[in-house]
């Protein structure tokens, strides 16, 4: 199978985008190695790619964002499996000022993004820190946060449209006609499945690209930070801010994670409120003083003590991180060279409790709880909230593999019993099931990322 598998992929993409090296295989490997890599350049070679997986019942793993390959869902859960990386479609498609929307291809990443949008004075919605080789498309296809609450009207901002190619090998535009590059392409736009597609990780169809909200660049702006032993501190302040629209950066990470991203080893507060203030136009600095004259009034009476910069963290340092994907080595794997990650949505008010409650479980199984980084990121304008625990470890150290999955599986049974809502699918019978039947309609050979949710 393997030679007819590399002569069929040669056929359709040419002999120098095809591989089998056994060195770049091992970057993609996970529970099993993949058979062959193929990197694709447009829609047509993908769904010619799709089309012979399903004639040849061979599984197909998408994968878009560059080294390290730090999410699951990237690696084969199957034997036999072919690699589609589409880091060679990173081509941004049409950028437009007017509207703020920017269309992109999968091998779009933030570094080449950002870059692009600033000629244009505009700047991406971006999820925290991302990794310099991350793919746009896929953040925004895993839901992955944006760090300005502000700007999140819906729960799935920034994304507006998609190109899919389905487990069929039939092609779908999805979403705002905002989307299709040209005005005769508008027409073909169809009805708007991007929400079964994102967060389905692969499994549903191979995303060629996306049209994403955008901002303008601010031509002021400023961070403000303060320091809390408990969030319970920042909780009626942060409603308040959401109901003036005051902010546009808005989150808060504990001492461990604020630690990773800042490589420091000082001594921290237990949590961290970040807040960026921005002034944009002919007026922006007076649009920046009188944004930083409410915050700081609202801050006084509710006894919050907001500072530009804390005795070991200094909002400069915060700034220039949000502004510029992060450079390799990724931040999570600065504290202890691995990390491992649980997110769920809950509301503000549930956050602490929660923590609370996943550092007990983490003490009940032996993990360190200075090793587990925390972010809190309010979403869609403060009406829920994001919530990632990081788990750091090093595979020298005492800890092992085990004791982190243990606390992992642990911890997510335990807040999920205690109302934390995972948007990634978990085990329940009833959403399984429902997931199989919405699989078999876009993917009835089950060639796409089989084995990565459950089915």
């Amino acid at each position: 199978m393997n030679e007819a598998m590399e002569d069929a992929m040669v056929q359709i993409a040419g002999s120098d985008r095809v591989s089998d090296d056994e060195n770049l295989l091992a970057e993609y490997s996970g529970k099993w190695s993949p058979s062959l890599i193929v990197w694709p350049i447009s829609t047509d070679e993908v769904v010619k790619i799709v089309k012979w997986a399903n004639k040849n019942a061979v599984a197909l793993v998408p994968v878009s964002s560059g080294y390290p390959k730090i999410g699951e869902a990237s690696k084969p859960k199957v034997r036999n499996a072919i690699i589609v990386d589409l880091s060679k479609m990173n081509k941004i498609l049409r950028v437009d000022t007017t509207n703020k929307v920017v269309t992109i291809e999968p091998g779009v990443s933030y570094s080449q993004l950002t870059k692009e949008l600033k000629k244009n004075g505009l700047r991406p919605l971006i999820p925290l820190f991302p990794k310099w080789s991350k793919s746009v498309l896929t953040g925004c296809l895993d839901r992955e946060p944006i760090t300005t609450p502000r700007f999140h009207l819906d729960v799935c901002d920034p994304l507006l449209s998609t190109e899919t190619v389905f487990g069929t090998g039939d092609v779908l535009r999805t979403g705002a006609a905002a989307g299709p590059v040209t005005p005769e392409e508008r027409k073909e736009s169809q009805f708007d499945l991007f929400k079964i597609i994102q967060g389905s990780q692969g499994t549903i169809g191979i995303v060629t690209w996306i049209s994403m909200k955008c901002e303008m660049l601010p031509k002021a702006q400023k961070f403000l930070l303060a320091p809390a032993d408990d969030l319970e501190v920042f909780q009626e302040f942060n409603y308040v801010l959401f109901q003036r629209n005051l902010v546009d950066e808005h989150f808060m990470l504990n001492s461990a994670g604020i630690a990773a991203a800042l490589i420091s080893k000082a001594k921290l507060p237990n949590w961290t409120l970040i807040l960026g203030v921005s002034g944009h136009g002919a007026l922006a600095d007076e649009e920046l003083e009188n944004r930083l004259g409410d915050i700081n009034d609202l801050a006084n009476e509710m006894n919050v003590k907001l500072e530009p910069n804390l005795t070991n963290v200094k909002s400069s340092k915060i700034e220039s991180l949000l502004n510029r994907p992060g450079e390799a080595p990724y931040w999570k794997y600065q504290a202890k060279g691995e990390c491992r990650e649980l997110m769920f949505t809950t509301k503000l008010d549930k956050v602490q409790k929660f923590y609370d409650m996943f550092q007990q479980v983490a003490n009940d199984v032996g993990f360190p709880s200075d090793q587990i980084g925390a972010y809190v990121q309010p979403m869609v304008q403060g009406t829920n909230t994001h919530v990632g625990f990081d788990l750091y470890f090093s595979l020298g150290d005492e800890i092992s593999v085990e004791t982190v999955y243990s606390l992992l599986a642990k911890g997510q049974k335990k807040l999920l019993d205690a109302g934390a809502c995972f948007s990634r699918p978990h085990s329940d019978p009833a959403e399984v099931d429902a997931m199989k039947r919405v699989k078999a309609i876009f993917d009835p050979t089950n060639i796409l990322n089989p084995g990565i949710i459950l089915y």
